[in-house]
């Protein structure tokens, strides 16, 4: 029954992946969008949240696999990788995601690349 259990967290967590990287991906194929005009802000992270997406696509495909074929599943084992993937894939995406609204996040941004934060967002 545990093996169970844990098969259907694996694909939901494969599932949640997923679906976070189409929607990221429709998401940064919109930039611009419908004026032309890329914020400083988007050309700058838009390298990193393409390759955070990207490897959250991995990851999704991985627990995908390892849900359907998997054997020998641990709740400890399986509890720790599907941590670290979020620790690794999704919480730094929404991080730069959301560091416009965070007046932290728009300081260190700052700090780091010598300029104003422009998201676009303004008169």
């Amino acid at each position: 029954m545990q093996s169970i259990v844990l098969r259907v967290a694996a694909l939901a967590w494969a599932g949640l992946s997923l679906l976070l990287v189409v929607l990221w991906f429709v998401e940064l194929g919109m930039v611009g969008f419908p004026d032309g005009h890329v914020s400083p802000f988007a050309r700058t992270t838009g390298p990193l949240l393409h390759v955070l997406a990207s490897a959250c696509l991995i990851q999704g495909l991985y627990f995908l696999c390892r849900g359907l074929f998997g054997k020998g599943f641990g709740l400890l084992g399986l509890g720790l990788q599907i941590l670290m993937a979020a620790m690794l894939t999704v919480a730094p995406t929404l991080i730069v995601r959301n560091c416009p609204h965070s007046q932290a996040c728009s300081s260190a941004y700052e700090a780091l690349t010598n300029t104003m934060m422009d998201d676009g967002i303004g008169g």
